[in-house]
């Protein structure tokens, strides 16, 4: 292996601080539209709000109408940090390839032993940003499971998924009904309409838990009645967690894909740093 000789373990050094800097071109890529992505949806979400608190001063689910300005309770930022992190980690990463490649050439030691100390951070840094995302992207994040799937899960049917129809599938927001609310500020009787996944937020048919509550018709094709599970092999059946499943795994799983591939390599060049470190150097000290 080149590595394990002192100038194999130089030429790999050279080598792997390339392919990084492929990475970490990679990293600000990635970092930036999975950043923009988790913009476009709290925008998105907010001018929904904004929408539907104009309507009426009750809370709607999903958002808050009682600031000013209108503001949306789905925690947004849970999606962005990951992006950010990773921008982050692209920056230092562009940075310690510059030092790495100097080291390799010059054999500065001092260079080499800051390079090595730098790329281990990153390296914590990236691991640390990398599960956050693969996280977010499972839906095992506190924030997912909490607030967000918390919000949604037994008020699915009040939020209207086709205003942020750019983010989910068609499925996602298949069935619809009109609601009626009292509002007790201005005394009127509002008609809403709200567009929603045919099935349970988890899977069953829709009003499955409700008991009594009609299906209306995308809810009664996509209702398997013997089992009272929601048939997900036909068109457009969509559960309100596959729906956020969805979403989640296009802000997040891009950046814990590269964030985790790097990794590799990464910790090779550490490993040629040490050699180098430890080996002989070819030049004389200036």
């Amino acid at each position: 292996m080149a590595c394990l000789t002192y100038k194999g373990a130089r030429r790999g050094l050279l080598l792997l601080n390339l392919v990084m800097l492929i990475f970490a071109i990679a990293f600000l890529a990635v970092g930036a539209a999975s950043l923009a992505f988790g913009q476009s949806f709290g925008d998105t979400a907010t001018r929904y709000c904004e929408k539907i608190c104009a309507m009426t001063e009750i809370d709607q689910v999903g958002c808050n109408c009682d600031v000013n300005p209108v503001q949306t309770t789905l925690p947004v930022i849970v999606f962005q940090a990951p992006a950010s992190g990773i921008i982050c980690v692209g920056v230092f990463l562009f940075i310690a390839t510059v030092l790495g490649c100097v080291g390799a050439i010059r054999e500065q030691r001092p260079v080499l032993i800051a390079y090595g100390s730098f790329l281990l951070i990153i390296v914590v840094m990236q691991f640390g940003f990398g599960t956050a995302a693969a996280a977010v992207a499972g839906g095992s994040a506190p924030a997912i499971t909490g607030p967000f799937m918390g919000i949604l899960n037994e008020n699915y049917k009040y939020f209207d998924w086709k205003m942020l129809d750019y983010f989910f599938p068609s499925a996602c927001y298949y069935s619809s009904a009109n609601t009626t609310l009292n509002d007790p500020f201005s005394k009127e009787v509002l008609n809403l309409t709200f567009h929603y996944p045919a099935c349970d937020f988890y899977g069953k048919c829709a009003n499955f838990y409700a008991g009594s509550a009609a299906l209306n018709n995308e809810e009664l094709y996509c209702c398997d009645l013997k089992s009272r599970n929601c048939d997900t092999s036909k068109v457009n059946c969509m559960s309100g967690y596959d729906c956020v499943m969805n979403f989640m795994g296009k802000v997040a799983a891009p950046v814990a894909v590269v964030a985790f591939l790097a990794l590799t390599i990464e910790i090779a060049a550490l490993v040629c740093c040490c050699v180098v470190l430890n080996g002989k150097p070819t030049k004389s000290p200036a």
